[in-house]
């Protein structure tokens, strides 16, 4: 088990991809009758915790010696009333990992297996998106309730306006087509809708054109949230994607690198060019069927086939959720790092071995 730090700023500012807040969840949904039938966790200090993808910085890399670049964080509140007074944390697979989480949580051995297991299945995936991490467990026969699953509210002020774009043409469709005079506001409250929790009364309008009930209705509503999710993050993460391939070639390098190492950067700066562009080509490819599913909806009017297509398209958030965690992770790492290397450079050997990480994190995944 390691120190104590801040969990204010991870709470308000954190992205939906990188934190899954428990915390803020049982802070908002105790008294919900579904968060306690359906646990994310069966521990209920477990179910109060904020999980965290962690990319390891260089002095690190030993805390969890069998894992990658990225592990996965378990953060418990010291006071939970009050998160300034920090948390203490154990990442997952870290020497001595199953001890630490018994002597903190004190487990009986039936809910130690199962909450283990739950870990492990969000260890194996490269972000916390509430669209992974739902199909994740989903295919592993667990299904907590449905406010486990919520976008953060930094990304949802960042999503609202993309959303209220991508809403119009079916907010036209539901109000009468045709119309060119419908209010802002309203498109906005129904955007606010959308992105919450769970899909309330003011989607009625949207439920009656797609034709959809309750627990469909709900999953549906879901699906296409995660479409847009994923569209949104493609636009803002794709962009500065592409920017790194240029920027491989400007990074200085300390001292004089030898000549094999010099052969071997420039192998790999091709091979992170070459997944970069099919990376945003089977980003593009998965969009593209909500696209054309979405425009078949508002152009044509075929509701039946988009209903279909919201209900079948969760198994698509796998791909598409390894996908975007893995660029998250590469672009804001890019940022990160090399902001600091501008000045002083950086070493052949870290860059190496930066070089090595993103050509395998942008490889294919095999399934």
């Amino acid at each position: 088990m390691s120190g104590i730090r801040s969990l204010t700023a991870l709470s308000a500012s954190a992205s939906t991809s990188r934190v899954l807040n428990l915390h803020n969840v049982a802070e908002a949904f105790s008294e919900d009758a579904d968060y306690s039938a359906a646990p994310f966790f069966r521990d209920s200090a477990l179910n109060q915790a904020v999980i965290v993808k962690h990319r390891f910085r260089s002095d690190e890399a030993y805390l969890v010696p069998s894992g990658g670049p990225v592990g996965t964080k378990i953060i418990f509140p010291l006071d939970r009333s009050d998160l300034r007074v920090g948390g203490q944390y154990i990442f997952i697979n870290e020497t001595g990992y199953k001890d630490s989480l018994i002597n903190v949580l004190g487990y009986k051995c039936d809910d130690f297996e199962y909450d283990l297991e739950t870990l492990r299945l969000l260890n194996t995936i490269p972000s916390l998106d509430p669209f992974l991490v739902r199909e994740q467990l989903r295919r592993h026969n667990r299904a907590p309730a449905d406010c486990y699953f919520s976008i953060s509210p930094a990304d949802t002020a960042r999503m609202l306006t993309f959303t209220e774009v991508e809403m119009y043409p079916l907010i036209q469709l539901a109000f009468g087509s045709g119309s060119s005079d419908i209010n802002p506001e309203m498109v906005g409250r129904l955007a606010n809708a959308l992105l919450s929790t769970n899909a309330d009364s003011r989607l009625e309008p949207l439920r009656l054109t797609l034709g959809l009930e309750g627990i469909q209705f709900r999953d549906g509503i879901f699906s296409w949230k995660g479409f847009i999710f994923y569209k949104w993050q493609f636009s803002e993460n794709m962009v500065a994607l592409s920017k790194i391939g240029p920027e491989m070639d400007s990074i200085k390098i300390k001292g004089r690198p030898d000549r094999m190492s010099t052969e071997l950067a420039a192998d790999l700066k091709k091979t992170i060019r070459e997944n970069i562009r099919a990376t945003a080509m089977n980003c593009s490819r998965v969009l593209a069927l909500y696209d054309d599913a979405f425009r078949d909806l508002v152009q044509r009017g075929h509701t039946a086939a988009f209903r279909k297509f919201l209900l079948d398209a969760p198994l698509l958030f796998v791909d598409l959720g390894h996908m975007m965690g893995m660029v998250s992770h590469i672009v804001s790492y890019w940022a990160y790092r090399f902001r600091s290397a501008e000045k002083g450079g950086i070493d052949m050997e870290e860059y190496l071995d930066i070089l090595r990480e993103f050509s395998i994190g942008l490889a294919p995944r095999r399934n």
